[in-house]
């Protein structure tokens, strides 16, 4: 089995995702991708100044990864430019900071969770143990369309309190059982709180030994909060609606 990536930390996501010459219909150029992780090198090294180490330290990552990514950004922008290509800005093994002024959780400035900080003590999964949450998430708010997420709160609690938190993107994973069983695996996750998803979505998560619970919504953060004061019950029949799933 291959390794799994280490996920990098970034401080945003750029509103501009897409790039072009101007006068050009994006569709009439060949595309160029820069990921996340890339784009924050560049932000770091290039725009920020810090060094190499610096820049490792913040995403999290060793200084050859950052070198590495920095080289093929800086390939991609040279290719964009010079061959007036579009470039499009996604992908890539994210995590994104929680900005330091957030009201939420104690305002952690850092990312809470590259790969080996994710795998929190699971010995005993109670409201009361060390635990991990995971939330499909857009604009803040619990996304009622689990298998079309591109995003996830993922929350580690201790002792009924929330200790950290990240967004996490999943991008090309949507409609993925598998694949999206698999990520909250990789992240380490107890339980799962959603708004609706299809049965196949149901038997993977359950299968792979999540709590589910269903017919959540309003604010991803809430929720959890919620959840570790044990007010939020599960609703099947929530679950069983299909929201748009497709089947694999």
């Amino acid at each position: 089995m291959p390794r799994p990536p280490k996920w990098r930390c970034v401080a945003q996501v750029p509103q501009s995702r897409l790039f072009k010459p101007s006068g050009m219909p994006a569709a009439a150029l060949e595309q160029v991708t820069l990921s996340l992780d890339g784009l924050e090198a560049l932000r770091l090294l290039d725009l920020e100044g810090a060094t190499q180490e610096e820049a490792a330290e913040r995403m999290g990552v060793s200084r050859s990864t950052v070198s590495r990514l920095a080289a093929d950004a800086r390939r991609v922008v040279a290719e964009t430019l010079v061959e007036g290509k579009a470039l499009v800005i996604e992908g890539g093994p994210v995590a994104i900071e929680r900005p330091p002024d957030s009201r939420t959780w104690g305002g952690r400035g850092r990312c809470w969770a590259a790969a080996e900080r994710v795998g929190a003590d699971k010995s005993e999964p109670s409201r009361g143990a060390s635990m991990i949450i995971a939330v499909p998430y857009v604009d803040g708010q619990v996304n009622g369309h689990f298998g079309r997420t591109q995003t996830f709160l993922v929350a580690q609690a201790r002792e009924g309190e929330v200790v950290g938190s990240a967004v996490y993107s999943v991008e090309g994973l949507q409609h993925n059982h598998g694949g999206l069983a698999g990520f909250l695996k990789s992240r380490g996750v107890d339980v799962v709180l959603a708004g609706g998803m299809g049965e196949p979505m149901q038997q993977a998560l359950k299968a792979a030994g999540f709590e589910l619970l269903c017919g959540v919504s309003g604010t991803a953060t809430e929720a959890v909060e919620a959840y570790l004061r044990g007010e939020l019950v599960p609703s099947e029949a929530t679950c069983g609606h299909h929201h748009g799933e497709h089947h694999h």
